[in-house]
């Protein structure tokens, strides 16, 4: 009887992130809070969001970094994180293809045109 080489291991996956598609729910230049606006506030809201194995939210988004001290800095924060929560997730992969759960940071910048 003869022994052939041993079977092939299973194919590895290259482990992915959890990834967002914040093209389809940033907030547009329509969103600006007005107050905002007046008050000339720009700046970059950094918000970690943790994503379950189903790719949905799993917990609050939290902001990691406010786009700046003031209230209207904070106008601008809420509404990302308003904003962004309605984003499409997808979960991370890991190297068996198996979805994972993942937390990331999503930055947006705020700026006037």
């Amino acid at each position: 009887r003869q022994v052939g080489p041993p079977a092939p291991a299973a194919p590895r996956v290259a482990a992915k992130p959890a990834i967002a598609n914040v093209g389809a729910c940033a907030p547009k230049n329509e969103d600006y809070p007005p107050a905002a606006q007046r008050a000339e506030a720009t700046g970059t809201t950094v918000i970690r969001f943790a994503v379950g194995t189903d790719g949905r939210l799993a917990g609050a988004p939290q902001i990691v970094r406010s786009a700046g001290a003031t209230r209207e800095h904070k106008l601008l924060d809420r509404l990302a994180v308003t904003k962004l929560s309605e984003c499409r997730f997808t979960p991370g992969v890991d190297e068996n293809g198996k979805p994972v759960g993942a937390s990331f940071d999503v930055e947006y910048v705020w700026k006037l045109d």
